[in-house]
């Protein structure tokens, strides 16, 4: 099998150049050439998660039917189990404005 040097293939298309491009941009910056901008979501401890069902919902019950997420999930985030990011990102936002996911849901 003959060897391709990246980007030399003479059917180069835009999405394939944004893909090299993208791929020699995260090897830089993990080579520590370049900073990358990130975005950290830091841990979210059973407190407040219990805190934040508490001000949006009675119950957890309450809370799954009004942001789809389940009760039996919740209440295992309520006793120290772990919350992966997309559910810290989606707690973040029920926090801050829990109308906004209602509408989102509601357009679904």
């Amino acid at each position: 099998m003959a060897k391709t040097r990246l980007g030399s293939a003479k059917k180069d298309t835009a999405f394939g150049r944004d893909l090299i491009a993208a791929a020699r941009e995260a090897l830089a910056h993990k080579r520590g050439k370049i900073a990358l901008p990130v975005r950290v979501i830091e841990e979210m401890p059973a407190s407040r998660v219990k805190e934040i069902r508490k001000k949006v919902a009675k119950s957890p019950k309450e809370f799954e039917r009004r942001f789809g997420v389940p009760a039996r999930t919740l209440e295992g985030w309520e006793q120290n189990k772990k919350i992966d990011v997309a559910g810290r990102v989606l707690l973040k936002v029920i926090e801050k404005n829990p109308k906004a996911v209602e509408r989102a849901l509601a357009e679904a």
